[in-house]
């Protein structure tokens, strides 16, 4: 089994702890804007958009627990 990651003072920058946030942000309202404004393709992309975060958790939390 490998060591668990520690983090140092490099890694906790504000940039690496708010990247995935960020990043999910953007997907969601990408996603709600699409499927709100759009009908059709969007409301399919806009599920996926939102979808996203719930699969990121889900990872996360899969990923930690290992």
């Amino acid at each position: 089994m490998s060591r668990p990651h520690h983090a140092n003072r490099k890694d906790l920058s504000l940039w690496a702890v708010f990247r995935a946030p960020i990043v999910l942000f953007v997907l969601s309202l990408a996603g709600l804007v699409g499927a709100l404004l759009e009908d059709g393709a969007w409301d399919w992309i806009g599920s996926a958009l939102l979808a996203s975060t719930v699969v990121a958790t889900a990872w996360a939390l899969v990923r930690s627990r290992s």
